[in-house]
C-alpha cells in the first residue's frame, strides 16, 4: 500500500504531496552482519528514478545518491515518488556518508525528504550538484540541516571499513563522478550516469583512472544501464553544438528553444549560438532560471548581463534579434512552452513565423504530451523543428551498447 508524505513548502508555490513507495523486497536472511558486505538498492533498479544505493559492512553504511521518481499518469496530483527510507531511518546511526554522483533530480531530488526523516551531518557532492542541493535545501527551509562538502575526481573519503575514491565521467550535466568503494570483501565501482564522448563540451572522462582501477581488479561493477538496449555509439555534444548554431543562424524570425533545464552545457551552447548570431536572450521557466543562475555563478556560462532581456523587452527588438530559451521540452502542462503554446503565458504568445526548436528527445512515457504541445504550436502558426537522425539537435547522456562495452573493457 502506498504511503503518502507531504513535502516541505517552498517560497514560490504551496507544498504538493509526494508518494513514498515501501520496499517489499529487502530481506536479511542468511546475512552475517559482522563479516559480510551488503550491497542493496533502496530505489533505482528497474526504473528511471529514485536512485539510492547502499553499501553496508558491520556498523557502517555508505549511501550513493538520493533521487526521486517523476510520477506517471496513474498518480494524479503527485509531484514526486520517493523510496521507503524506513530501513535507513532505523539504522541511521550507521550512516557514515551520503555521496552524490551528479546533480540530476533522479539522484538529488529526494534529499529534502530524506533529511526530514534522517539526521545527517554531511553530504558529499561534486561542485555543480552542491550548488543545486543548496538551492533545493533553501527552498525547503532546510539550509542548516546538513553540511554539503564539495568533492571531485581527486577526493577521498575514509571510514573504518570503507575507502572511497572518485573518477570523472561525461554526462549531460557538469561535474559527474563515478565512485570506487574499497570494502573488506572487495572493490565496488558505481559508475553513476555516464557516456563516452571523444569531443565533449567540458571535462573529459578519466580513461586512465578507469583503466587503472580495472587493472587492480573490480569485484562488483554497478553500471548505468539506461541505454543498454540501444545499439551503437551516441553522437558527440560538439556535433549538437554545431547543429544548433546552424539552426540559429538560418532562422529568419524569433527562435524559441526548449531543452532539459539541467543540461547546463546544452543551455550554454544555445546561449553562445544566440549571442554569436546577434540575438538577445530571454529565459523562461523556474528550473531553467535556477540552472542559469548557478551555471553563471560557477563559471560554466559566461554570457554577459547585456546579452539577456526580460519578458517586458520582447516587443522592443525585431524578431530576428530574439532567442527565447524555455522549459517544457517534455510536454509538462505547467512548463513555459506549454503555456506559450496555449496562449496563457504572461509575456509571450506565438506569432506566425516563429520557429520552435526541441533540443531534446521525449522521455519514454512523455511522447503523447510532447506531441500535443507540438500540435498546438503548429496550430497557432509556429514552425516546429524536432531532433532526428538527420538533424542532431540532441544527444543522450547515457551510454548505448558500444559505450557500455568500453566501460566493461576498461
Amino acid at each position: 500500500m502506498e504511503k503518502k508524505a507531504t513535502s516541505a513548502g517552498t517560497r514560490r508555490r504551496p507544498a504538493r504531496p509526494v508518494v513514498q513507495i515501501p520496499d517489499t523486497n529487502f530481506t536479511e536472511a542468511n546475512v552475517n552482519h559482522d563479516t559480510d558486505t551488503l550491497v542493496y538498492a533502496i530505489g533505482g533498479l528497474g526504473e528511471v528514478g529514485k536512485n539510492m544505493y547502499c553499501i553496508e559492512h558491520n556498523d557502517e553504511i555508505v549511501i550513493i545518491d538520493c533521487g526521486v521518481l517523476f510520477p506517471e499518469d496513474d498518480l494524479l496530483g503527485i509531484d514526486y515518488v520517493i523510496p521507503d527510507y524506513s530501513y535507513l531511518v532505523k539504522n541511521q546511526s550507521k550512516i557514515k556518508a551520503l555521496i552524490i554522483t551528479h546533480g540530476h533530480e533522479d539522484h538529488i531530488g529526494g534529499i529534502p525528504f530524506f533529511l526530514q526523516q534522517v539526521h545527517l551531518k554531511e553530504i558529499y557532492a561534486p561542485r555543480f550538484a552542491k550548488y543545486l542541493i543548496e538551492k533545493k535545501l533553501e527552498e525547503h527551509r532546510l539550509t542548516k540541516s546538513c553540511k554539503i562538502i564539495e568533492i571531485n575526481g581527486d577526493s577521498r573519503i575514509d571510514t573504518k571499513y570503507f575507502h572511497i575514491g572518485f573518477f570523472n565521467t561525461v554526462h549531460s550535466i557538469p561535474d559527474s563522478l563515478g565512485v570506487l568503494i574499497n570494502t573488506p570483501n572487495g572493490r565496488i565501482v558505481e559508475t553513476g550516469d555516464f557516456k563516452f564522448d571523444l569531443t565533449p563540451i567540458g571535462q573529459q572522462s578519466d580513461y586512465q583512472k578507469m583503466a587503472y582501477i580495472g587493472q587492480v581488479g573490480v569485484t562488483l561493477l554497478m553500471s548505468d544501464s539506461t541505454n543498454s538496449s540501444v545499439p551503437g555509439f551516441s553522437i558527440s555534444e560538439r556535433r549538437v553544438a554545431q547543429a544548433i548554431m546552424e539552426q540559429v543562424r538560418r532562422t529568419p524570425g524569433r527562435l524559441l528553444v526548449s531543452t532539459f533545464a539541467s543540461n547546463v552545457n546544452r543551455l550554454n551552447q544555445i546561449l553562445m549560438a544566440a549571442v554569436a548570431c546577434n540575438r538577445k536572450v530571454a529565459v523562461f521557466g523556474r528550473s531553467m532560471e535556477n540552472v542559469l543562475e548557478i551555471g553563471r555563478k560557477v563559471g560554466f556560462i559566461k554570457i554577459k548581463d547585456s546579452d539577456f532581456i526580460s519578458g517586458n523587452d520582447l516587443n522592443t527588438l525585431p524578431p530576428n534579434r530574439i532567442c527565447i530559451v524555455c522549459t517544457g521540452s517534455q510536454g509538462e502542462p505547467m512548463a513555459a512552452l506549454s503555456r506559450i503554446a496555449n496562449g496563457t503565458h504572461k509575456y509571450l504568445h506565438i506569432i506566425p513565423g516563429d520557429t520552435v526548436l526541441f533540443s531534446s528527445n521525449p522521455i519514454p512515457g512523455n511522447g503523447v504530451s510532447v506531441s500535443a504541445v507540438i500540435n498546438q504550436l503548429t496550430k497557432v502558426g509556429a514552425n516546429v523543428v524536432t531532433n532526428s537522425p538527420l538533424t542532431s539537435y540532441h544527444t543522450t547522456g547515457h551510454a548505448p551498447q558500444e559505450e557500455q562495452k568500453l566501460m566493461l573493457n576498461l
